[in-house]
């Protein structure tokens, strides 16, 4: 046990000695009693002797638990004077893994920090892992975690996420490297008030070097390469695009759902008047199959092909993936040829996927179709598709991406989908922490969490520099000035209430 402990501690080959172990059950801890082995000790100043004047002794904490129990040290320092009278230098035994003042051994610092690279974990739960508040868990985090601004790649990919830290600061923008899959920063806002202080101070060489620029349909982001990236090609995320397709014919099907719900409520006051009572109001097959099935034409082909039979309990009878099909199709004809028109452009993205040049005919065939549908939502696709068509015949473009963790290249298509999952990263986040009032807050631990072996600070801030960084000093209220007396002394509100407490002892 005790070889164990000085593993633990690294003491191995120093005069340091273990006195004692208890064992507490009922609080599963275990206490380690620690002390200098005695030895002479000369004045560093004078040499003088230095005889020993009593023990100052401490408890901190281990992170480390062993057999199941939390590990406490019990450290004996000795204090030691110094013999000679001119001198009288008053030193006290130091232990190399724990600073001065600290609850903590100096691994707690190092574990805690560690722990915030899991993006699922919030500040409560590492708090509670190490047995520290969760002010000193963020404390800790924000002393030796200070991420900075990568540099940008030839491909990168930016996107919005909604954080509502203000009327202004709504949406954060987020930057990624395609390439690898990490991002780059997090902007507090995607306004242009923020980001054109924020790309103008980027060197023009390293915006020079992106050559293609990923997004969604959000027009500002366009703008982003006459502003920014002279260099740099547009490119329209498919996702997005087939995405605007589907909540165009879903439109158009809720359009008719909200039709025959109105039908149906008619129908049935028209019954209770005629009977002369109120009656239970049921909704008609085709409400049931609009409000529960829809799907079935609205999801693609290739995503519909597990579907089986089924015993449907409503309409009494096995229906197959068909059958419902065909039952939508009764209820309005338009549904069949809208289906065909969504499964076509879904086809045509999958067919040209590496070869842009070759896309370019069949997208203008397939606006034409639109246009001419005779269908208000395709024919306000067509003038979508009419004014991205470039940036959605760059998305066809693949480039060689690598994999961080096995260091192994392959070739992708240009897609926002690496961004769109880490923003989902983001939203855990604020669910999981109740939402966050400071942007700096959760910019470095986003980014902290999301890139590989993220260095830490070699030379961790103090409280004061926190301070500023957070811009709000709630809990580091020690360093809260109150008062200033004429002399520029500084008075803590810690000092503030021993001095009080000091006066109503005296009286």
């Amino acid at each position: 046990m005790k070889n164990d402990i000085i593993k633990f501690l690294d003491l191995k080959g120093s005069d340091i000695e273990i006195t004692d172990i208890q064992i507490n059950q009922t609080n599963c801890t275990k206490k380690v009693y620690l002390e200098h082995k005695l030895s002479p000790h000369f004045c560093p100043n004078c040499s003088y002797r230095m005889h020993s004047i009593g023990p100052y002794i401490r408890t901190v904490n281990h992170p480390i638990l062993q057999d199941g129990l939390a590990l406490k040290l019990v450290l004996k320092q000795r204090r030691w004077k110094c013999q000679n009278i001119e001198c009288g230098l008053i030193l006290t035994d130091h232990f190399s893994f724990v600073e001065k003042y600290r609850r903590n051994t100096n691994m707690s610092d190092i574990l805690i920090v560690d722990a915030f690279r899991d993006a699922e974990m919030t500040v409560s739960q590492i708090a509670g892992k190490f047995n520290v508040s969760p002010s000193h868990a963020l404390n800790t985090f924000l002393r030796y975690v200070d991420m900075p601004k990568r540099q940008l790649t030839e491909a990168i990919s930016v996107d919005e996420v909604f954080l509502g830290m203000g009327k202004d600061k709504k949406y954060a923008l987020i930057i990624m490297d395609f390439i690898t899959g990490e991002p780059i920063d997090m902007v507090q806002s995607r306004r242009k008030a923020d980001t054109l202080p924020y790309f103008s101070n980027i060197p023009k060489k390293e915006r020079d070097k992106v050559k293609y620029l990923i997004s969604d349909m959000y027009r500002p982001y366009a703008k982003y390469i006459d502003d920014y990236f002279h260099n740099a090609v547009h490119i329209v995320d498919s996702f997005h695009v087939i995405s605007l397709i589907n909540r165009k014919f879903d439109a158009y099907m809720r359009s008719v759902q909200r039709k025959i719900a109105a039908r149906d409520r008619e129908n049935h006051e028209r019954l209770e008047q005629e009977l002369g009572r109120r009656i239970d109001f049921t909704p008609s097959r085709e409400y049931y199959l609009l409000k529960h099935y829809r799907w079935t034409i609205l999801k693609s082909e290739k995503n519909l092909k597990s579907f089986g039979w089924k015993y449907d309990t409503k309409l009494r009878k096995e229906m197959s993936l068909t059958d419902y099909q065909n039952a939508l199709y009764a209820i309005d004809p338009n549904f069949k040829e809208m289906q065909r028109l969504k499964d076509k452009y879904i086809r045509f993205n999958d067919k040209y996927a590496g070869n842009p040049k070759a896309a370019v005919a069949p997208l203008r065939l397939l606006i034409s179709e639109y246009r001419n549908s005779g269908f208000v939502e395709f024919e306000e696709l067509a003038a979508t598709l009419t004014e991205f068509f470039d940036p959605i015949i760059n998305s066809f473009i693949m480039v060689e991406r690598l994999n961080v963790e096995t260091g192994r290249s392959f070739t992708s298509r240009l897609s926002n989908g690496p961004i769109e999952a880490v923003n989902r990263i983001i939203k855990d986040m604020k669910r999981n922490a109740r939402g966050y009032q400071n942007f700096n807050n959760i910019r470095n631990r986003f980014l902290f969490s999301q890139r590989a072996n993220a260095a830490v600070l070699a030379v961790p801030k103090t409280l004061k520099q926190i301070e500023l960084f957070r811009g709000n000093s709630r809990t580091v209220s020690k360093s809260l000035t109150l008062k200033r007396k004429p002399k520029g002394k500084i008075i803590t509100a810690t000092k503030r209430r021993i001095k009080r407490n000091h006066r109503q002892y005296v009286k």
